[in-house]
């Protein structure tokens, strides 16, 4: 779950780079951060879920598909929407900084999880 969800925050920073001051950015990154939790929340429930109720992990299965389906259009939107900043260093801070800021709203997050986004935040 850990490494998922670290990956998927990789991905996010390598491919969308950042940005900060904007409120569209700031408005795309909650957006982007939202998805991402309700990918968090699928995983977290799939992996307390009775391993013998078969209808429950499909459910659970399909809702971390979907989120996940739901973060490839924003990322792909991103993009297109960025595409002339994507690759600058400047915005890249900026939105990884929007992100992490955006993800302490995620009730899901590991208590780890939540400190690491804190640490990494600039004051």
């Amino acid at each position: 779950m850990k490494s998922l969800f670290s990956s998927i925050l990789i991905i996010a920073l390598i491919v969308l780079g950042s940005c900060g001051g904007n409120t569209e950015l700031k408005k795309d990154a909650k957006n982007i951060a939202a998805s991402m939790c309700k990918s968090i929340e699928a995983m977290n429930l799939l992996k307390a879920a009775n391993p013998s109720d078969s209808a429950k992990i499909r459910e659970l299965q399909a809702k971390g598909k979907q989120a996940e389906a739901e973060m490839s259009v924003l990322y792909k939107d991103f993009r297109a929407k960025y595409k002339e900043k994507i690759n600058d260093e400047k915005f890249s801070k900026e939105f990884a900084n929007e992100l992490r800021k955006a993800m302490l709203d995620c009730k899901y997050l590991s208590k780890e999880d939540r400190a690491n986004f804190e640490k990494e935040i600039p004051n």
